[in-house]
């Protein structure tokens, strides 16, 4: 039971942190292209980001707790099979993960939050360094969209591979030294 909710809130926090990240692109960057004024589009930007960044962390921290725990259910499933069926596919998996935490960071904390913070001091971000930021978060957020995309897939390799080996498992008589069986004498 636990097994089972805890990889629903890893699909449920994956959704929201991706999703978030498709809403800025689609919805929050291009709205504010659309206004001219460099300290209005400041204002609609820090208040989008406002929201953005700490759902988006948020999320990223409760998808990484249950994928340890998911990780830890494969690891018991699986037993001596573990290393041999998912070892390279978790290794590039999690090299993955460790990208998409570094990008997506930066694109928030290092990037959002230093418009957010500018904006609540009162202060006016310079006018024409206010682009140039605002591309990088919008390549950094892509770049978040695109490794979430690329872990889904390394995602749904591993558990492929789980589900097979499993199944394979399930279905293989145990050997006769397996316990007590109660078997009718031959009769010829």
């Amino acid at each position: 039971m636990i097994e089972q909710l805890t990889l629903w809130l890893h699909l449920l926090a994956m959704t929201v942190f991706a999703g978030s990240a498709v809403t800025v692109l689609v919805v929050l960057l291009p709205m504010a292209d659309r206004i001219p004024s460099p300290a209005d589009k400041q204002k609609f930007l820090a208040q989008g980001l406002k929201a953005y960044n700490p759902l988006s962390i948020g999320a990223l921290g409760l998808i990484i707790m249950t994928g340890a725990f998911n990780l830890t259910a494969y690891k018991q499933q699986l037993g001596p099979q573990f290393f041999a069926l998912l070892g390279g596919v978790l290794g590039l998996k999690l090299l993955l993960v460790f990208v998409l935490i570094l990008i997506s960071t930066s694109a928030t904390i290092g990037m959002g939050h230093r418009l957010v913070r500018t904006e609540l001091r009162g202060e006016t971000f310079d006018p024409a360094k206010l682009p140039g930021l605002i591309r990088r978060v919008q390549l950094f957020t892509v770049l978040t969209v695109a490794l979430s995309a690329a872990v889904v897939w390394v995602s749904m390799e591993m558990s492929e591979r789980t589900e097979t080996a499993t199944v394979g498992v399930s279905q293989t008589p145990l050997p006769r030294s397996a316990g007590p069986v109660s078997e009718a004498p031959d009769r010829d």
